[in-house]
């Protein structure tokens, strides 16, 4: 039985349930992406709005928008971490 993308992501952040360190939080909330990694974010918006991406600038957006996703949960949980330990 194969397992997609998305049940590991739904497994590996079920698994973040715990409490984080400070610390942990903040290394967290310093994740993010480069300058040239932005720019090419911003390529490829401009070319899905023009309908002019190709089959791998399409799975490189996805992936993109992946990583972007799982991100902002991760720093989500973060911040409340940080909220509830009082910094």
């Amino acid at each position: 039985m194969s397992q997609s993308i998305e049940t590991y992501d739904d497994a590996i952040l079920s698994n973040l349930s715990g409490t984080l360190s400070p610390q942990a939080a903040e290394g967290i909330l310093s994740l993010g992406f480069s300058e040239d990694q932005r720019r090419v974010m911003r390529l490829l918006a401009e070319k899905a709005r023009a309908g002019e991406l190709t089959e791998e600038e399409r799975e490189q957006a996805t992936s993109f928008e992946r990583i972007s996703s799982l991100l902002g949960i991760l720093q989500s949980r973060a911040r409340v971490a940080l909220r509830n330990a009082g910094t």
